[in-house]
Protein backbone atom coordinates (compact mmCIF):
# COMPACT_ATOMS: atom_id res chain seq x y z
CA UNK A 1 0.00 0.00 0.00
CA UNK A 2 2.55 2.42 0.87
CA UNK A 3 4.14 2.21 -2.99
CA UNK A 4 0.31 2.70 -4.53
CA UNK A 5 0.46 6.00 -1.95
CA UNK A 6 3.80 6.94 -3.14
CA UNK A 7 3.00 6.12 -7.17
CA UNK A 8 -0.48 8.61 -6.77
CA UNK A 9 1.42 11.27 -5.08
CA UNK A 10 3.80 11.79 -7.39
CA UNK A 11 1.65 11.35 -10.44
CA UNK A 12 -0.17 14.27 -8.65
CA UNK A 13 2.45 16.81 -8.80
CA UNK A 14 2.60 15.61 -13.05
CA UNK A 15 0.67 17.91 -14.76
CA UNK A 16 -2.31 15.97 -17.21
CA UNK A 17 -1.91 16.62 -20.50
CA UNK A 18 -3.99 15.51 -23.53
CA UNK A 19 -2.96 16.46 -27.21
CA UNK A 20 -4.66 15.46 -30.35
CA UNK A 21 -8.42 14.79 -30.94
CA UNK A 22 -8.11 10.78 -30.31
CA UNK A 23 -7.24 11.61 -26.66
CA UNK A 24 -10.08 13.65 -25.90
CA UNK A 25 -11.61 12.71 -22.97
CA UNK A 26 -8.50 10.28 -22.06
CA UNK A 27 -6.14 11.58 -19.36
CA UNK A 28 -2.18 10.57 -19.13
CA UNK A 29 0.07 11.82 -17.56
CA UNK A 30 3.91 11.99 -17.16
CA UNK A 31 7.93 12.70 -17.75
CA UNK A 32 10.97 10.96 -18.09
CA UNK A 33 14.00 10.87 -19.82
CA UNK A 34 15.19 7.48 -21.24
CA UNK A 35 17.16 5.46 -23.79
CA UNK A 36 15.78 5.66 -26.76
CA UNK A 37 14.94 2.36 -29.12
CA UNK A 38 13.02 1.48 -32.21
CA UNK A 39 9.75 -0.37 -33.50
CA UNK A 40 10.86 -3.00 -35.56
CA UNK A 41 8.76 -5.76 -38.06
CA UNK A 42 10.36 -7.99 -35.96
CA UNK A 43 8.02 -9.40 -32.70
CA UNK A 44 10.05 -8.42 -29.89
CA UNK A 45 10.73 -11.21 -26.91
CA UNK A 46 9.57 -11.11 -23.34
CA UNK A 47 12.07 -10.80 -20.81
CA UNK A 48 12.18 -11.08 -17.11
CA UNK A 49 10.61 -8.44 -15.24
CA UNK A 50 12.46 -7.04 -11.91
CA UNK A 51 10.50 -7.70 -8.63
CA UNK A 52 8.96 -4.26 -7.97
CA UNK A 53 5.87 -5.80 -6.33
CA UNK A 54 5.52 -8.56 -4.01
CA UNK A 55 3.05 -10.73 -3.78
CA UNK A 56 1.48 -9.83 -0.53
CA UNK A 57 1.09 -6.44 -1.96
CA UNK A 58 -0.95 -7.51 -5.36
CA UNK A 59 -2.85 -10.19 -3.69
CA UNK A 60 -3.98 -7.30 -0.88
CA UNK A 61 -4.91 -5.05 -3.99
CA UNK A 62 -6.40 -6.96 -7.25
CA UNK A 63 -6.55 -5.62 -10.09
CA UNK A 64 -4.87 -2.59 -8.71
CA UNK A 65 -1.17 -2.72 -10.26
CA UNK A 66 0.47 -3.45 -13.74
CA UNK A 67 4.22 -3.96 -14.32
CA UNK A 68 5.58 -2.17 -17.10
CA UNK A 69 8.87 -3.18 -18.69
CA UNK A 70 11.23 -1.38 -20.77
CA UNK A 71 13.98 -1.20 -23.09
CA UNK A 72 14.87 -5.12 -22.29
CA UNK A 73 14.46 -4.51 -18.97
CA UNK A 74 16.32 -1.28 -18.32
CA UNK A 75 13.74 0.44 -17.12
CA UNK A 76 10.96 -1.55 -14.91
CA UNK A 77 8.59 0.03 -12.83
CA UNK A 78 5.34 -0.66 -11.01
CA UNK A 79 1.79 1.04 -12.13
CA UNK A 80 -0.89 1.84 -9.69
CA UNK A 81 -4.45 2.42 -11.82
CA UNK A 82 -5.41 5.63 -11.40
CA UNK A 83 -8.23 7.90 -13.58
CA UNK A 84 -10.89 5.87 -15.25
CA UNK A 85 -12.61 6.70 -18.49
CA UNK A 86 -15.28 3.53 -19.38
CA UNK A 87 -12.94 0.90 -20.65
CA UNK A 88 -9.95 3.23 -20.39
CA UNK A 89 -7.73 2.97 -17.35
CA UNK A 90 -4.06 5.06 -17.01
CA UNK A 91 -1.90 3.65 -14.78
CA UNK A 92 0.29 5.96 -13.45
CA UNK A 93 4.23 5.81 -12.01
CA UNK A 94 5.64 6.76 -9.04
CA UNK A 95 8.86 8.36 -11.05
CA UNK A 96 6.72 9.39 -14.34
CA UNK A 97 5.95 7.12 -17.07
CA UNK A 98 2.80 6.56 -17.51
CA UNK A 99 0.13 4.31 -20.06
CA UNK A 100 -3.25 4.19 -20.62
CA UNK A 101 -5.08 0.88 -22.17
CA UNK A 102 -8.20 0.47 -23.49
CA UNK A 103 -9.23 -3.12 -22.05
CA UNK A 104 -5.39 -4.07 -22.18
CA UNK A 105 -4.53 -2.86 -25.46
CA UNK A 106 -2.47 0.62 -25.20
CA UNK A 107 -3.73 3.84 -26.56
CA UNK A 108 -1.59 6.35 -24.91
CA UNK A 109 1.42 6.46 -22.90
CA UNK A 110 3.37 9.97 -21.46
CA UNK A 111 7.53 10.34 -20.06
CA UNK A 112 8.98 8.17 -23.07
CA UNK A 113 11.41 9.40 -25.92
CA UNK A 114 8.17 10.23 -28.27
CA UNK A 115 5.15 9.12 -26.80
CA UNK A 116 2.13 7.85 -28.46
CA UNK A 117 -0.22 10.66 -27.99
CA UNK A 118 -3.64 8.67 -28.62
CA UNK A 119 -4.68 5.89 -30.15
CA UNK A 120 -8.30 4.51 -32.01
CA UNK A 121 -7.81 0.47 -31.51
CA UNK A 122 -11.91 0.02 -31.43
CA UNK A 123 -11.20 -2.13 -34.16
CA UNK A 124 -8.01 -4.24 -32.64
CA UNK A 125 -10.45 -5.17 -29.99
CA UNK A 126 -13.14 -6.10 -32.01
CA UNK A 127 -10.43 -8.94 -33.82
CA UNK A 128 -9.47 -10.06 -30.35
CA UNK A 129 -12.73 -10.45 -29.15
CA UNK A 130 -13.28 -12.47 -32.20
CA UNK A 131 -10.35 -14.60 -32.13
CA UNK A 132 -8.93 -13.13 -34.79
CA UNK A 133 -9.22 -11.25 -38.03
CA UNK A 134 -8.54 -8.04 -39.39
CA UNK A 135 -8.18 -4.49 -38.44
CA UNK A 136 -7.40 -0.81 -38.68
CA UNK A 137 -5.50 1.26 -35.74
CA UNK A 138 -5.15 4.86 -36.00
CA UNK A 139 -1.94 6.27 -34.01
CA UNK A 140 -1.21 10.05 -32.94
CA UNK A 141 2.47 10.77 -32.46
CA UNK A 142 5.01 13.96 -31.89
CA UNK A 143 7.00 14.46 -35.25
CA UNK A 144 10.35 16.35 -34.54
CA UNK A 145 8.59 19.68 -34.33
CA UNK A 146 6.41 18.82 -32.12
CA UNK A 147 3.09 18.71 -34.25
CA UNK A 148 0.63 15.39 -34.09
CA UNK A 149 1.08 12.98 -37.34
CA UNK A 150 -1.87 10.77 -37.43
CA UNK A 151 -1.23 7.39 -39.55
CA UNK A 152 -3.32 4.62 -39.93
CA UNK A 153 -2.11 0.79 -39.66
CA UNK A 154 -3.91 -1.91 -41.18
CA UNK A 155 -3.66 -5.07 -38.65
CA UNK A 156 -3.87 -8.78 -39.37
CA UNK A 157 -5.08 -10.09 -35.52
CA UNK A 158 -4.21 -14.11 -35.24
CA UNK A 159 -4.42 -16.81 -31.74
CA UNK A 160 -0.44 -18.52 -31.62
CA UNK A 161 -2.02 -21.17 -29.28
CA UNK A 162 -2.33 -21.79 -25.48
CA UNK A 163 0.58 -20.73 -23.76
CA UNK A 164 1.28 -20.28 -19.63
CA UNK A 165 3.09 -17.85 -18.47
CA UNK A 166 4.73 -17.19 -14.96
CA UNK A 167 4.39 -13.37 -13.59
CA UNK A 168 5.14 -12.44 -9.93
CA UNK A 169 5.51 -16.67 -8.80
CA UNK A 170 1.74 -17.53 -10.40
CA UNK A 171 1.09 -19.56 -13.21
CA UNK A 172 -1.00 -18.16 -16.03
CA UNK A 173 -2.72 -20.48 -18.45
CA UNK A 174 -3.39 -18.22 -21.60
CA UNK A 175 -4.02 -17.70 -25.52
CA UNK A 176 -1.40 -16.00 -27.35
CA UNK A 177 -2.61 -13.32 -29.72
CA UNK A 178 -0.15 -11.91 -32.05
CA UNK A 179 -1.20 -8.39 -34.25
CA UNK A 180 1.22 -7.63 -37.18
CA UNK A 181 0.39 -3.84 -38.56
CA UNK A 182 1.85 -2.05 -41.35
CA UNK A 183 1.39 0.98 -42.94
CA UNK A 184 3.39 2.93 -46.09
CA UNK A 185 6.18 3.57 -43.43
CA UNK A 186 6.26 1.22 -40.44
CA UNK A 187 5.51 -2.03 -39.21
CA UNK A 188 5.17 -3.66 -35.85
CA UNK A 189 3.81 -6.99 -34.29
CA UNK A 190 1.74 -6.71 -30.93
CA UNK A 191 1.54 -9.65 -28.90
CA UNK A 192 -0.74 -10.33 -26.29
CA UNK A 193 -1.46 -13.24 -23.51
CA UNK A 194 -4.96 -13.48 -22.54
CA UNK A 195 -6.42 -15.81 -19.78
CA UNK A 196 -9.41 -17.73 -19.25
CA UNK A 197 -11.69 -15.09 -17.88
CA UNK A 198 -10.62 -13.03 -20.67
CA UNK A 199 -8.54 -10.80 -18.84
CA UNK A 200 -5.26 -9.38 -20.67
CA UNK A 201 -2.49 -10.60 -18.37
CA UNK A 202 0.85 -9.73 -20.62
CA UNK A 203 1.42 -8.02 -23.46
CA UNK A 204 4.09 -6.25 -25.93
CA UNK A 205 3.04 -3.73 -27.48
CA UNK A 206 4.64 -0.96 -30.04
CA UNK A 207 4.80 2.85 -28.60
CA UNK A 208 6.17 4.67 -31.47
CA UNK A 209 9.07 5.13 -33.71
CA UNK A 210 12.57 6.16 -31.52
CA UNK A 211 10.74 4.04 -28.39
CA UNK A 212 10.07 0.88 -29.37
CA UNK A 213 8.36 -1.60 -27.19
CA UNK A 214 6.81 -1.70 -23.87
CA UNK A 215 5.62 -4.91 -21.99
CA UNK A 216 3.01 -4.70 -19.61
CA UNK A 217 1.80 -7.57 -17.19
CA UNK A 218 -0.72 -7.40 -14.89
CA UNK A 219 0.30 -9.76 -11.50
Amino acid sequence: MNMMKAALAGAATLAITACGPLNDGNIATGAAEALKARVSGAPAAPVATAPVLTRAQVDANPGGFMVLNAYNGTMVAALVAGAQNGNRTTWLSANGPSVTTQNGVMVATRGFPRDLMAADVDSVMRALIAGGGTATRVHETLSDTDQIVTQSFTCAVASQGRETIGILGRQIATERFGEACTSDALSFTNQYWIDESGKMVRSLQAIAPDTGYIQLDRP
